[in-house]
């Protein structure tokens, strides 16, 4: 005979790691906890349907007072026979201010996009905003994880595209940084540039359906060649073509879209230690002197018999700038 135990409650205030931004766990599930307690419906805007969409104002006014509910069944242990249901509740409450820099944190996760402007990255008042395909990875990990029932939910599964692999990157406990060595780092470069050069069709991949386009970027950062002088001839040396390029904001966006990583600060730091273990170097970046330029720099020490790597890297995040993938 099945016996209900009483409701626990629990008090837990979310960690911010040094970036001021919550753990990556409470991050997810907080996300996961949101679209399953919102009504994802069509919206209409600027004369376009937006199916299994949500506003800002949906967002805000859910994650003011948000519950989750989990049930955990178990045997008593006085009484085999008997089976014991222990239902945690957990309630998030925000002010709009913080449900707003929340909704922000999960743009930035690339777990919502503005369903406008995809290019956008601002979580704006009066927008409509659908699930990525990272995000429907989180979601689903989530609903099988706790049992959560989303029979209101299918209908997005079976239209939207969805992460298969997202490369989930280990942690540290203590603060939530990403735990960083050659071995990860090179597994993470070995996603990043595919089994082969990714190179994509542009033309083509403005044209292709939003579900065969995200697939041909899931093989790897798209590739270009590019005809450059190289770096120390700029202005006086032959012009050569360098294969196996990228733009820098592009690298980003990709970590962002197919790791764990859950900001471009992050996807920057793992893309400097590319640079470090010289996987990528710079090629070009013609940026005006003018031109605001945001450089992050990492360092360490590689370790192990097979170490390789300097102690210093170096990515610039602008929008000019072009990487290439090295030869080793």
């Amino acid at each position: 005979m099945p016996a209900t135990h009483p409701q626990a409650t629990s008090s837990h205030m979310m960690k911010t790691t040094k970036r001021g931004r919550p753990f990556l766990k409470d991050t997810l599930d907080l996300f996961a906890t949101l679209i399953t307690s919102m009504e994802l419906t069509t919206h209409k805007q600027y004369f376009r349907s937006f199916p299994n969409s949500f506003t800002t104002d949906d967002a805000c006014e859910c994650l003011s007072c948000l519950k989750f509910s989990q049930s955990n069944r178990t045997a008593d242990p006085r009484d085999p026979d008997r089976i014991i249901t222990t239902t945690t509740t957990t309630t998030f409450s925000m002010t709009r201010d913080m449900a707003k820099a929340m909704s922000q944190h999960f743009m930035d996760a690339r777990l919502i996009e503005n369903a406008i402007d995809k290019a956008s990255n601002q979580f704006k008042d009066r927008s409509v905003y659908q699930i990525t395909p990272k995000g429907l990875h989180v979601l689903e990990r989530f609903i099988s994880k706790n049992g959560v029932n989303a029979d209101c939910l299918v209908k997005v599964f079976q239209t939207q595209p969805i992460c298969m692999k997202l490369l989930h990157l280990e942690r540290r406990a203590s603060d939530d940084e990403i735990i960083i060595s050659q071995q990860v780092v090179t597994a993470l470069f070995r996603r990043f540039a595919g089994r082969s050069p990714n190179y994509v069709d542009e033309v083509a991949a403005e044209n292709a359906d939003p579900a065969v386009e995200y697939n041909k970027r899931a093989a790897g950062i798209p590739l270009t060649d590019v005809v450059e002088r190289a770096p120390q001839l700029v202005g006086k040396g032959p012009l050569q073509t360098f294969k196996h390029c990228f733009l820098a904001v592009n690298a980003l966006e990709w970590l962002c879209d197919f790791t764990s990583i859950v900001g471009r600060d992050e996807a920057a730091e793992m893309a400097a230690h590319f640079v470090r273990f010289g996987l990528i170097t710079l090629l070009s970046d013609k940026r005006k002197s003018s031109d605001s330029a945001v450089i992050f720099t990492v360092r360490g020490t590689a370790t192990g018999p097979n170490a390789s790597g300097t102690t210093q890297g170096e990515f610039r995040c602008t929008a000019k700038a072009i990487y290439r993938i090295t030869e080793e």
